[in-house]
């Protein structure tokens, strides 16, 4: 890992800087440790892992090892993912030498996507799963643009305007909380930087085999608004730029916006 995403790092929990010794994080404050496992920083906790992410943790976990196998799969019976994959290279702008976080990176599918498209940008993978990083490791072609974190999506461990552009494709509709998931997107991003989300619409659940339901959950409410619906109503309203699309035969939604370019300071 470079020492320039090191030096992002913060516990999540008190906000604090650490200090590296050998294979641990250390907060400078509390003396809290975590451990360097592989080059991946685990950021997290076993008992702050509850509800929907506990679950989907163990899912993922599990998936990894024939996660890809199963999305070439799924993209074969259902219609080719690359004219999806192709129009987010496009919507993701990111400019040379930008830093970018992905947030539930998974196997870093999307990761080699946007480089595949030309999108030069040093990236920062983060996911709950340490499956599926230890999946996305695997990928050499990724090693030299991808540093990668095991944490919480609603705990990001890392510190206020870090991040030129920040984007999440899949697993938001799970989150125990959407809502702090997207202003966590939000607090890690620079000033003026573009934030993106996208996940699968109802569409998905209503046409998926039936053996698959287990990895969904039912349509239905949740933090105010349907697990499915794009969570427009959570971005908070001095976001600039909003813009809501459907992609791939309406099976995805993904939505975009721009952090306003002032400093936290202002």
């Amino acid at each position: 890992m470079k020492e320039t995403t090191l030096s992002l790092l913060i516990n999540p929990s008190t906000g604090n800087e650490l200090k590296k010794e050998g294979q641990k994080l250390i907060d400078t404050k509390t003396g809290e440790q975590f451990t360097i496992s592989d080059a991946i920083p685990i950021m997290l906790k076993d008992d702050q892992v509850i509800g929907q992410n506990h679950k989907y943790q163990k899912i993922y976990d599990w998936l990894s090892y024939f996660y890809d196998t199963l999305t070439l799969i799924y993209a074969k019976v259902y219609g080719s993912a690359y004219d999806v994959a192709a129009e987010l290279a496009q919507i993701i702008e990111i400019e040379e030498n930008d830093l970018v976080l992905e947030t539930s990176v998974g196997t870093g599918n999307q990761v080699k996507n946007l480089l595949d498209h030309g999108k030069t940008g040093q990236f920062v993978g983060l996911d709950i799963s340490y499956g599926m990083l230890k999946r996305c490791q695997s990928k050499t072609q990724l090693s030299s643009n991808l540093d990668l974190v095991q944490g919480n999506a609603e705990m990001l461990p890392f510190k206020d305007e870090s991040f030129d552009v920040v984007y999440h494709f899949g697993g938001i509709n799970f989150f125990n909380n959407r809502k702090k998931a997207i202003l966590e997107m939000i607090r890690v991003a620079k000033p003026g930087a573009k934030i993106y989300i996208g996940d699968e619409t109802e569409d998905v659940v209503k046409k998926q085999p039936s053996f698959l339901d287990r990895f969904f959950e039912t349509p239905g409410p949740k933090n105010g608004s349907d697990i499915y619906t794009p969570p427009v109503d959570l971005i908070p309203d001095d976001m600039e730029n909003v813009t809501e699309r459907k992609l791939w035969n309406n099976r995805i939604y993904h939505i975009s916006f721009q952090k306003p370019n002032v400093t936290s300071h202002d």
